[in-house]
């Protein structure tokens, strides 16, 4: 069966570029307008996975996709690290001098404010929901005064030109991306790390959080990634989402998830998956 996933974004979005990657190039893509859209297509079965980016190297944590994770559903089954190289796409035959308007994602735009800063400086900046579509935006007004920043995918799908490649300002550029799934029993081969939700309870008492981490490091499981968003309705408490590398195997985990309860923490198990690697 062929796989059907969701995405945010359109084609030769780095979305779109993820997936390819990560199933193939056969799979079948679902562009959604937005992360919300894209679990919902999981949740309603529209497609066997979703593809959401969930952090990057720069810029951090995307708050919306935790929020989501805790409140749909679903498994974290996969994760990829896709390098990010910006690049300045126009209608062919521009020429910098010309360019008035850039088009683009604002985390897109914010990558590359450097090079904007010093060749474009004037030129007013738009922000678009993809940069893939700002592209086709580009392509469509076929006007030499508008730019996009976009891949090169994106450039040659819409018959465009590459004017400037890779102007981010840091060329330590990653995003990393999750795929999720709707909630399966089964564990998945070659699992080797997990992602958690610690929330923690009304009578929490001081030093929880300490004990909780402590929980991991008696028993040598390496975490990768903790991150706290407020819980919902309840001021000054909080949830602790968490990457946790080895102890699926031997059972280590489990211990831990268990102990952690001693700790007043109700814990939520999004994933067991095989862990990306960026280059």
């Amino acid at each position: 069966m062929t796989n059907t996933v969701a995405i945010q974004g359109g084609d030769a979005s780095f979305h779109h570029i993820a997936a390819k990657e990560f199933f193939g190039d056969s799979v079948e893509i679902k562009p959604c307008d937005n992360f919300k859209n894209a679990f919902t297509s999981v949740a309603k079965k529209e497609t066997s996975h979703a593809l959401i980016a969930i952090e990057n190297s720069l810029y951090g944590s995307i708050n919306e996709v935790y929020d989501l994770l805790l409140k749909n559903d679903v498994s974290i089954v996969g994760e990829i690290y896709l390098r990010i190289n910006q690049n300045l796409i126009v209608v062919p035959g521009t020429k910098i001098n010309e360019i008035k308007e850039v088009h683009s994602h604002p985390v897109a735009l914010a990558q590359c404010a450097e090079f904007l800063d010093g060749h474009l400086a004037s030129a007013e900046r738009f922000e678009h929901v993809d940069t893939a579509l700002s592209a086709k935006d580009v392509s469509k007004w076929r006007d030499k005064s508008k730019a996009a920043i976009a891949s090169q995918q994106a450039a040659k799908l819409y018959e465009l030109e590459v004017l400037k490649e890779n102007i981010e300002t840091n060329h330590q550029n990653y995003t990393r991306f999750v795929v999720i799934k709707n909630k399966s029993s089964g564990a998945i081969p070659k699992a080797n790390k997990s992602s958690l939700i610690l929330q923690t309870k009304d009578d929490t008492k001081p030093g929880a959080l300490h004990e909780a981490l402590g929980t991991f490091a008696r028993r040598n499981l390496n975490l990768t990634l903790i991150h706290s968003r407020p819980s919902i309705g309840k001021a000054w408490h909080y949830m602790f989402y968490v990457d946790v590398l080895g102890g699926i195997a031997d059972g280590l985990l489990d211990e831990a998830i268990n102990e952690l309860s001693v700790h007043n923490f109700v814990v939520k198990l999004l994933g067991c998956y095989p862990s990306g690697k960026s280059d």
